[in-house]
Formats: structure tokens, C-alpha cells, sequence
């Protein structure tokens, strides 16, 4: 009796094994392939993290915009470009070049660009102060007929008024910013999203590093997955400014206006180099997991 079920119990045993056996390599094949996917959706989390920082601390923040200017000295071009257009308006209403070139002197056109770009951010509103323009220009044109003995007859108030607004509409042309007036809706709609945005990716790539990290028992392992997702996020952060740079997009632009060319080329230049401070970041923790990985591999294989 005992003879004769031992075999049973053999054949069950080595059927049992084989099916641990199957279970267990089927589990290291599926493993790989989740750890896989898993590393992908991560770089995909820490690029559109990466884009939305970006964004948050260049095209959303009036700091950036404002440095752009002050490093291109965008104010002074604007000053030149208000002097030329005055000049001619001026020639015709029997204002002098010298008067014009002291006028423009005397305005602070870094604090009209300034409060134009504050209020944008603000959201108060997309339109040029020119309340303090007029008043300075009828004060200096009052002056101007009285040093020079000017007829008041030639010179009435509807003739005064008139060229006053015309000015004052062509220092609103040099101030403001065109292209600057269709993303402010975006600046002022967008500011709370894009943050909570910037917060839920935060979280979410937390979430994969951490499943990442407690779910392989092999710390090289965990350590080599956690590295190939920010090596897929730096090529793909990389690839942007690399894009824009190789095909020299920035300076191709055609924008007639000097001031406004530099202000364009300097903000542009500036934008794009931050996603390189973003990509060279994914690329220093992408090297650091590596090494860390091969570290451990290494005590693993040597034992």
C-alpha cells in the first residue's frame, strides 16, 4: 500500500514545483514590463513638471518679464523710438526737436513700462497710464508759448488739446506690448490652476517613486528604474530649447520695431534657457541613481 502511493505523492510534489516554478518566472517576466511602464509614466510626470515650472517662473511671473527689459535696456530704445515719432508730430504743429528731445527726456518711461507690465499681472487693467503724460505735456507746451512769446490765437486750446491726444496716443503705441495683450487673459486665468497642476504632478511623482522604491527588494533595481525615468524626462526637456535653438526660430522673427525685436529675442532666450536648468536637473539625479545603482549591483555580484 505504502509502495504504491509513494509515487502518487513523488508526482505530486515535482507537479507542485513545476507550477511554483512556471508562477515564479512568469512574476519575473511581468515584473520588468510593470517597472518599465511604471518609469515611463514617471518621466512623463517630471517633463510636464518641468514645462509647467518653466512656465510658472518665466511667462507667469512679472519679475521675469522685467529683468527681460532692464537687460536689453528695452526703456531707453522705447525713449529714442517716442523722440522720432514726436519729432515729426511736433514739426508739423510748430514744436521744435530740441522741445520734443527735452520733453521725452524729462518723462520716466521705465516707470510708465513698469506699472503697464503691474498692471497686466494684476489684472487691474491692459491699458497705458497716460494721465501723467498729458498733464506733463500741456505743462511743457503752456511753458514753451510762454518763454517763446507765442500767439495764443495760433495757438488755442482745441489746436492744444488735439495734439496733446495725439501724443499721448503715440506714447500708448511705444509702451505697450502686442504680443503682451493676448497672454494676459491666460497670466491672470491660469495663475491658480497652473499651481494647483504644479502641486498634483509633485504629488503624483512622489507617489510612482515611492511605489518605485518599497516594491523592489533589490535596491540597484530600484535605484535603475528611478534613473531611466529622469533620463526620459532630461531628453525630453532637453529636446525643447534644443528644437528652438538648432532651427534659430528666435531671431527669425520679423518684428519691425527695434525695442521690441530685443525685448522679444531676450525674453525668448531667457525662456528657453531655464527648461535647460530644468533638463541639466533631471540629468544630474538620472547620472546620480545610476551610479547608486551600479553600486549596489555591484555589492550584489560580488558577494
Amino acid at each position: 500500500m505504502e509502495l504504491q502511493n509513494n509515487p502518487q505523492r513523488q508526482h505530486g510534489q515535482s507537479d507542485s514545483e513545476h507550477h511554483h516554478h512556471h508562477s515564479h518566472h512568469h512574476r519575473s517576466k511581468v515584473k520588468p514590463v510593470v517597472y518599465s511602464i511604471l518609469s515611463f509614466i514617471l518621466a512623463f510626470v517630471l517633463f510636464v513638471l518641468s514645462v509647467c515650472i518653466v512656465l510658472k517662473t518665466t511667462v507667469f511671473s512679472r519679475s521675469f518679464i522685467l529683468n527681460s527689459i532692464n537687460s536689453c535696456g528695452y526703456a531707453d530704445m522705447v525713449s529714442d523710438e517716442l523722440k522720432r515719432d514726436l519729432v515729426s508730430l511736433g514739426n508739423a504743429s510748430g514744436l521744435n526737436e530740441e522741445f520734443i528731445n527735452g520733453f521725452v527726456d524729462g518723462l520716466n518711461i521705465d516707470a510708465s513700462i513698469e506699472d503697464y507690465i503691474s498692471n497686466f499681472y494684476s489684472s487691474r487693467s491692459t491699458l497705458v497710464e497716460t494721465t501723467a503724460f498729458k498733464q506733463q505735456l500741456l505743462y511743457s507746451i503752456e511753458d514753451y508759448i510762454k518763454k517763446n512769446n507765442i500767439d495764443r490765437k495760433s495757438a488755442n486750446e482745441e489746436s492744444i488739446t488735439y495734439l496733446v491726444d495725439t501724443a499721448a496716443g503715440i506714447f500708448t503705441d511705444n509702451i505697450s506690448i502686442p504680443f503682451f495683450s493676448v497672454i494676459a487673459n491666460y497670466i491672470s486665468n491660469y495663475q491658480s490652476p497652473l499651481m494647483i497642476l504644479i502641486l498634483s504632478l509633485c504629488a503624483a511623482a512622489l507617489i510612482i517613486i515611492a511605489i518605485i522604491f518599497f516594491s523592489n527588494k533589490y535596491k540597484h533595481r530600484r535605484f535603475r528604474y528611478i534613473s531611466y525615468a529622469f533620463g526620459g524626462a532630461f531628453l525630453a526637456t532637453a529636446a525643447i530649447p534644443a528644437i528652438v535653438f538648432i532651427s534659430n526660430m528666435i531671431s527669425k522673427v520679423n518684428i519691425g520695431v527695434r525695442s521690441l525685436y530685443n525685448l522679444f529675442v531676450n525674453y525668448m532666450n531667457a525662456l528657453f534657457m531655464n527648461f535647460w536648468i530644468y533638463a541639466g536637473i533631471c540629468l544630474f539625479v538620472a547620472v546620480l541613481t545610476l551610479i547608486l545603482s551600479r553600486k549596489y549591483y555591484n555589492k550584489i555580484t560580488s558577494h
